[in-house]
């Protein structure tokens, strides 16, 4: 890449100071909405026969009114709220058009809805997981466009933006269906005799010693490293643009995600456990930031070796690990047996009034001891990551409790996704780079980023699509 463009991207996405945890908010409700006035959609027009429909079909016709809205909102950002406005609109009408028999909407009991909610492989939480992902793959390309509001972008040192919630969403959402969590859920459901029949398995297993552990999980977490190394090299060799301060000089997302499940190898408690030591972690670390001049380290410090070069990496691992640990214990509440649709729903109001206090107790942290910074993912970070995340799961499992059980299957292009969530990361980020070098894109008009854009997402999606539809899970990890 020409070093004075390079230095011109660069400076493009340095230096900026993020927008508002409301915003932030909307925009990630975006999806749930869009979903919730897709299958009003689907219900109105293929009464009956939603689920009927040529996968191919049914892939274009989600494209265009879940995956479109979402890169309309993160780019013409001031049609966010029309949008939302429209679309909730638009479940309130369009049921005046379909055939008197169809059920659009379900606020009672129901039998089929229930077995759906309560089956081992929930839609909504794959929904969810899809959603995270699906809007880190669209913010990795759209941010090296003008089109792309430069305050949805990375902060440099403090605040918050869309993007700003990437790795602490998939890490938080990974943790919430780890197996961890859902083991808890089946053990607490299990019978008695089960349960010694477990136990009696367990106490059979030969326990590794720590070198063996270790080994295990270096192993089990090579394919991340390789794929952080091989980007270091791609990087340096092609003299990429790089935003130093989001990890450092050789860190990387990849690193992040395989150091964290190392480390979560030889931390074997359960998910009680995991919300105690994961409070104890952060709040830990917040006092190191705090009061033992570790901020000033990792904002301030010059990059003399490889530590310090990657401070801002190692470090946030902290912050990161917090989360995984926490969100495991959320996780516990997700696969919980529930015996109506009623008490679903009363879980999405003991979401949103734990989002609500994790909001407020946000508030009070960030006047007294912080601000949000993704950089040090600090005590503030982690809060407004649980907040957004939970608020945002609660809508997704609200849409999924009103919907009728016929429509509440998960879409083709969600379920495709989140067969294959690194593997369509990896392939979004080489896409990425394939196009920062053959445009110039900060320079791009906005018919050509939104072309562009839309091109890219639809390829990913659609690449996705094909795996599943070939039966294809590709493993990198």
């Amino acid at each position: 890449m020409d070093e004075q463009y390079k230095l011109e991207h660069e400076a493009f996405v340095q230096n900026l100071t993020g927008s508002s945890l409301l915003e932030t908010c909307l925009i990630l409700n975006i999806v749930p909405v869009s979903v919730l006035f897709q299958r009003v959609l689907f219900g109105t027009f293929f009464p009956r026969k939603a689920q009927k429909v040529p996968n191919l079909i049914r892939f274009f016709l989600e494209f265009i009114t879940i995956v479109l809205p979402f890169i309309v909102s993160v780019t013409f950002i001031e049609l966010l709220v029309p949008l939302l406005f429209f679309m909730l609109l638009s479940c309130f009408i369009l049921p005046l058009f379909s055939q008197e028999s169809v059920k659009l909407f379900n606020f009672g009991e129901n039998p089929e809805s229930l077995i759906a909610l309560n089956h081992p492989r929930k839609k909504f939480i794959e929904e969810y997981r899809s959603f995270v992902m699906l809007a880190t793959i669209v913010c990795i390309l759209a941010v090296d466009f003008p089109v792309f509001p430069r305050r949805l972008s990375k902060t440099e040192t403090f605040g918050i933006s869309l993007m700003d919630i990437g790795v602490g969403s998939v890490v938080l959402s990974g943790a919430m269906v780890s197996r961890q969590a859902r083991s808890e859920s089946i053990t607490e459901q299990s019978s008695s005799a089960e349960k010694e029949k477990e136990k009696d398995q367990k106490q059979k297993k030969p326990k590794l010693s720590r070198v063996a552990l270790a080994k295990h999980a270096f192993m089990s977490n090579l394919p991340l490293m390789l794929l952080g190394l091989i980007r270091i090299v791609l990087t340096k060799s092609t003299n990429y643009q790089e935003h130093v301060t989001e990890y450092g000089i050789h860190w990387n997302f990849f690193f992040t995600l395989g150091f964290v499940a190392i480390v979560l190898s030889f931390l074997k408690m359960s998910p009680n456990m995991n919300l105690v030591v994961g409070s104890i972690v952060i709040v830990g670390y917040q006092v190191l930031l705090s009061q033992y001049g570790l901020s000033d380290y990792i904002l301030n410090h010059p990059r003399l070796n490889l530590i310090s070069a990657n401070k801002e990496g190692i470090c946030s691992l902290a912050g990161y690990l917090s989360l995984y640990l926490i969100g495991t214990k959320l996780g516990t509440t997700i696969f919980k047996q529930r015996n109506s649709v009623k008490e679903w729903r009363l879980y999405v109001l003991q979401l949103l009034a734990l989002s609500a206090a994790l909001f407020a107790i946000l508030y009070w942290v960030e006047d007294n001891v912080q601000p949000i910074s993704r950089r040090m993912t600090n005590l503030p970070y982690v809060l407004a990551i649980l907040a957004l995340n939970i608020f945002n799961f609660a809508i997704v499992l609200l849409v999924s409790t009103i919907s009728t059980s016929y429509l509440q299957h998960a879409g083709v292009i969600t379920s495709s996704i989140n067969r294959n969530q690194l593997s369509m990361f990896l392939l979004a980020n080489i896409l990425t780079g394939l196009v920062n070098f053959s445009m110039r894109t900060i320079y791009a008009t906005p018919e050509t980023s939104m072309a562009v854009i839309t091109g890219y997402v639809f390829v990913v999606c659609f690449v996705s699509l094909l795996l599943n539809m070939k039966n294809i899970t590709l493993k990198l990890t």
